[in-house]
C-alpha cells in the first residue's frame, strides 16, 4: 500500500470505513489471517471479524450482522502518517503535542504494567505504547447491524 495516511473517522490510505469485505479482498487479496471475534460490548448484536494483512502491517476489523464493513483499523507500519507526520518516529509527548496543534486537546491515558494507551475519544483514535515505544495505532467508527456508519 503506497498511501499510509491515517485519517481519523475516515480511513487509512485507500481503505475507507464502511468498505465491504469483498471490496477489501479485491484490493489487497486474502488476509494472512482472519478470525471471528467476540462482540466488543455486552448486548451488541454485531459480529466482529478480524483480517490481518501482516505484509502490509495493518489489521481491519469488520462489523455488522447482515453486512460486514470496515469499522476499525490498526497499523503497526513505521511509515504511517498522521497530520503529515511519521508517527512512529515520535515520542509519546510529541504525539500529544501534535494532536494539540491539530485541535485535539482532550485525551485520556490508561497505564498498566509499563504499557500506556493514549485515547482520543472524539476521534476514536488510540495510541498504544510499550516501555515508551509506540507499537500500535487503532482508530475506527461505530457501525450498526446493517453496516451503516453511525459516527
Amino acid at each position: 500500500m503506497n498511501n499510509l495516511t491515517i485519517e481519523p473517522l475516515k480511513g487509512y490510505g485507500d481503505i475507507r470505513f464502511g468498505m465491504s469485505v469483498d471490496e477489501i479482498v479485491n484490493i489487497f487479496g486474502e488476509p494472512s489471517n482472519h478470525e471471528e471475534m467476540e462482540p466488543l460490548a455486552e448486548g451488541v448484536e454485531n459480529v466482529s471479524v478480524l483480517y490481518d494483512y501482516d505484509d502490509e502491517d495493518f489489521s481491519l476489523y469488520f462489523e455488522g450482522v447482515s453486512s460486514y464493513v470496515v469499522a476499525s483499523i490498526s497499523t503497526r507500519n513505521e511509515d504511517a502518517m498522521l497530520f503529515g507526520e511519521r508517527i512512529y518516529d515520535m515520542s509519546r509527548n510529541e504525539i500529544v503535542d501534535m494532536m494539540k496543534e491539530n485541535g485535539y486537546k482532550e485525551f485520556e491515558i490508561e497505564e498498566q504494567d509499563g504499557d500506556t494507551c493514549i485515547i482520543y475519544d472524539e476521534l476514536m483514535l488510540d495510541f498504544y505504547f510499550i516501555d515508551g515505544e509506540l507499537v500500535d495505532v487503532v482508530w475506527g467508527v461505530i457501525v450498526d447491524s446493517k453496516g451503516n456508519i453511525i459516527s
